[in-house]
């Protein structure tokens, strides 16, 4: 069965939109792609029953996404190489500012649900993908490129089989990985320990997302370990704890932003992470010795 425009958003006809590149009319079976130069858009999407993995190609842009109804906001910067979602089953509100190239992959959903269950030798209810905006995953990305590079090329009869082998690639580590189940079953005293991959999402995570929840329960929810194996492994590699580590980070970008722009240190303190000018004021006296104020004076 191949996924028709019926079955999917067709991002490229979107007004102000321009389809670069698409799938139609390949013979794909379970995904529809379409290479994408995205405008700025407002607006709500019901759902159609196949989940969109959305890639950035170039250029990043400010997202605002929220799932359902009654779901938070998300708020984050889109940037290159980086991941998205548009659920299958949930009603999702967006707001995109700026424009860029984007990769969507409409994937069958019922290829998700038999991929599940063989994996977990269950009789499975719909799985739900969970894709946190701004996802940085290396394993996916070489997928989507080589599924961007067929779609650039002339069409190909036989570029089916190599397509469909790098569809099914990419759901079972999206089912592995990117949702609630596949998260559930690598838990253990031992299985759910990070893998340098894991590891690497997890700075990524941090660096996309640091005005968000940066919490040990938090990051370890995102990728699918417990927090004490989580905490165990990022002190083996990084010889520092994840509170440290994102203390750091969210510093050093506030140090950044206090020299580059012109926005207040309030502003800058919530962009950051921190709870409130003085959270950043406190913090920051006590890494660098001088309060922000005397900081952005003394760059300038």
């Amino acid at each position: 069965m191949t996924l028709t425009t019926m079955q999917t958003r067709d991002i490229g006809a979107w007004p102000k939109n321009v389809a670069l590149a698409g799938s139609t009319g390949r013979g794909w079976r379970n995904i529809h792609a379409q290479h994408v130069a995205v405008e700025p858009w407002t607006g709500t999407l019901d759902p159609v029953g196949n989940p969109c993995l959305g890639y950035c190609v170039n250029r990043p842009a400010q997202i605002r996404r929220r799932i359902g109804r009654g779901g938070t906001t998300e708020t984050s910067t889109l940037r290159p190489r980086q991941f998205h979602l548009i659920p299958a089953h949930d009603e999702s509100e967006w707001q995109r500012r700026g424009r860029s190239e984007m990769l969507a992959m409409h994937l069958r959903q019922g290829l998700i649900d038999d991929t599940a269950r063989q994996m977990w030798s269950a009789s499975a209810a719909r799985v739900e993908l969970d894709v946190p905006l701004g996802t940085s995953d290396p394993l996916l990305e070489q997928l989507a490129l080589a599924i961007l590079a067929i779609m650039r090329e002339a069409p190909d009869a036989s570029s089916s089989l190599y397509v469909d082998e790098l569809v099914h690639a990419m759901v079972v580590r999206l089912v592995r990985s990117y949702t609630a189940q596949g998260r559930s079953s690598r838990a253990g005293p031992e299985a759910d320990l990070p893998d340098r991959a894991d590891l690497g999402r997890v700075r990524d995570l941090i660096e996309a997302r640091l005005a968000d929840d940066l919490s040990l329960e938090a990051i370890a929810g995102e990728v699918g370990v417990s927090p004490r194996s989580l905490s165990r492994a990022f002190h083996q590699h990084w010889g520092t704890t994840v509170h440290q580590y994102v203390l750091s980070r969210r510093l050093e970008r506030a140090k950044t932003m206090l020299l580059s722009t012109d926005l207040s240190i309030t502003s800058i303190a919530l962009d950051t992470g921190f709870s409130s000018q003085s959270h950043l004021a406190t913090a920051f006296r006590k890494r660098t010795g001088v309060s922000p104020r005397e900081f952005r004076l003394g760059g300038t």
